[in-house]
């Protein structure tokens, strides 16, 4: 028996009701996304983020359409090839910009939220691609609607995801940035292989079906596990370093002669407020780490009224220490990566 033998006939019907092309070319990847969501269980990314990402996916869906349409007449090349060499990289490098971008700006701290953002972004470039079909497609059969409903539509999402899930993974790696090509060749390549298997839309949607869920139970999974390790572990270190601090021991700890140290190249106040950043980053740690514990539990923190005082003397303490200063602090200086998002954290949350 063939697959297509177990293919109901309705489905093979041309044309169709709006509503029902409308369901199964965009309910999919919005049902997708919204299960991500609902499974993040620390609510790391809010609603509105979800909705810009979406957005910046659509704009990406625009230009790409543009950029496309000027390389394919300026190629010659025929459309299946265009759709397998060229088309996945423009469309991916589109999507991965605005992901790209967040990352940069420590505005991702997981591999969570990383793949929630970047499917997110997958799919509203999705939405838009689908919208064009369904205007310029007319009378085919709810087949094709189906699959680019299940298939292509969660590829462009999936594809994303991964992007951005490697982008977040390096990027604590590389003090230069993450390897942003080697991403996006990634991200290509297995929109590519989709492409190229579309001579066979069944097989190539069952097993988008099929991979895609266990690709984001393993990113989930993973993810997790190095979120309750970071938060247990930065919980006992910002705690202690705060005491020690508070206590006026610091300077017994390697820590505290590492500082000692500095005065050899720093003026003393500029020593000063190098401890002053690490006791304000340690308390900000703290709070985020406790925001997060609470949205674990589906609990809000209240506001704190000292919190937009505390990030406006952050931000002084960073500019009086000055670039050099922050070099010198970095062996000290645990605010990087998952740390350095925090900041983001606790400005949406309060």
């Amino acid at each position: 028996m063939h697959l297509n033998d177990l293919i109901p006939s309705w489905l093979l019907a041309p044309g169709g009701h709006l509503a029902l092309r409308l369901t199964l070319a965009l309910l999919p990847v919005l049902a997708f996304l919204a299960a991500l969501v609902w499974l993040d269980s620390f609510r790391l990314v809010r609603k509105s983020r979800v909705l810009l990402a979406l957005f910046a996916g659509a704009v990406g869906a625009l230009l790409s359409y543009v950029v496309n349409s000027v390389v394919l007449e300026f190629t010659g090349l025929s459309t299946v090839t265009f759709a397998i060499l060229v088309a996945p990289l423009v469309e991916e490098t589109f999507k991965g910009l605005w992901v790209a971008w967040q990352i940069r700006q420590r505005q991702v701290g997981f591999l969570v939220d990383a793949a929630i953002l970047g499917f997110a972004t997958g799919a509203g470039f999705a939405i838009v691609e689908n919208i064009y079909y369904l205007k310029n497609l007319g009378e085919v059969p709810l087949l094709v609607w189906a699959i680019r409903g299940l298939g292509t539509a969660l590829m462009h999402g999936g594809t994303t995801a991964i992007l951005a899930v490697y982008l977040r993974g390096r990027a604590d790696r590389s003090q230069a940035g993450a390897p942003w090509a080697a991403a996006v060749f990634l991200a290509a390549l297995l929109h590519a292989s989709f492409n190229r298997f579309m001579t066979e839309p069944l097989l190539a949607t069952l097993a988008m079906l099929v991979i895609l869920p266990i690709i984001m139970v393993l990113v989930y999974r993973q993810g997790e596990q190095r979120m309750r390790a970071w938060l247990g572990r930065g919980f006992d270190r910002d705690r202690e370093l705060l005491s020690l601090i508070s206590e006026g021991q610091v300077h017994t700890t390697p820590l505290g002669k590492y500082l000692i140290s500095l005065r050899e190249h720093f003026r003393a106040d500029t020593v000063a407020d190098m401890l002053c950043m690490l006791r304000l980053q340690a308390e900000l740690s703290i709070r985020a780490k406790g925001v997060l514990m609470l949205r674990e539990q589906g609990l809000e923190t209240a506001s704190d009224p000292q919190f937009s005082g505390k990030l406006d003397e952050l931000r002084w303490l960073e500019a009086s220490i000055g670039p050099t200063g922050k070099l010198a602090m970095r062996p000290i200086c645990h605010w990087r990566g998952a740390d350095r998002w925090q900041q983001h954290l606790l400005e949406e949350s309060d």
